[in-house]
């Protein structure tokens, strides 16, 4: 059994390295294109900016061998203010605006709330976890369902916006049961757990890489499609 632990923790570790090493790809694409990306995809950018130094400072720790865990308790809430602050400029409705800053005030009580008196400064903050995912996911079909209307005839997967959508339901709705039975698993079944976390991050910093990387590329018929619905509803 020690040896399979070992080599369980073997792996995650090269599978959690490689995840890191991966935020690379969105960081340098980004900038390289930074003159591409529209007002909705830059809070993205500034998201993995977040991660990779808020990674390396977490790392530090843990090598240090320090509590870390109030650090990724933090990325949770900054990364839910980001990716949701870049969607809330993706959706023109007035309406939903008001609805995702009233969310957005519940978050933060919430965050508050479960960091110092529900789930504590010792533990992963789960009801934090489970509101993101709620509302990070909200937010993206809100999203797809406006995308079905503006951009009728353009090929969504090339429009960044909606790449990143699916990358963030993908990790998030993906990960959200991982983070929520943190505090209950251990040996094994942790690691297992983990390395599900690091494959999914894997994957959804190479979904950002690709989407700054359609940005400015996407088809002529995509730019003229709002337009064109323009057009009809008068």
């Amino acid at each position: 059994m020690i040896l399979k632990e070992s080599a369980w923790w073997s792996l995650s570790q090269f599978i959690k390295f490689t995840a890191q090493l991966s935020l690379l790809l969105p960081l340098w694409i980004g900038y390289q294109r930074w003159n591409y990306l529209k007002q909705e995809y830059k809070p993205i950018f500034w998201c993995c900016v977040m991660w990779a130094v808020l990674t390396v400072v977490g790392e530090i720790l843990f090598a240090a061998k320090l509590l870390n865990l109030y650090i990724w308790n933090l990325v949770t809430v900054l990364e839910t203010l980001l990716i949701g602050y870049a969607f809330y400029l993706a959706l023109p409705s007035s309406k939903i605006r008001f609805f995702v800053r009233l969310a957005a005030w519940i978050f933060m009580v919430t965050a508050f709330a479960d960091y110092f008196f529900i789930s504590g400064l010792r533990a992963t903050t789960t009801y934090t976890v489970a509101l993101e995912t709620v509302l990070l996911v909200t937010l993206v079909l809100l999203y797809f369902e406006r995308s079905l209307h503006d951009l009728r005839t353009t090929p969504l997967e090339r429009h960044p916006m909606f790449v990143i959508g699916i990358g963030v339901i993908t990790y998030f709705a993906g990960t959200v049961m991982v983070f929520l039975l943190q505090n209950s698993v251990h040996g094994v079944q942790k690691l297992l757990m983990m390395l599900i976390n690091f494959v999914l991050s894997f994957i959804l910093n190479s979904i950002i890489a690709r989407a700054f990387w359609l940005a400015g590329r996407e088809p002529l018929h995509e730019l003229n499609s709002s337009k064109a619905y323009k057009r009809e509803a008068l």
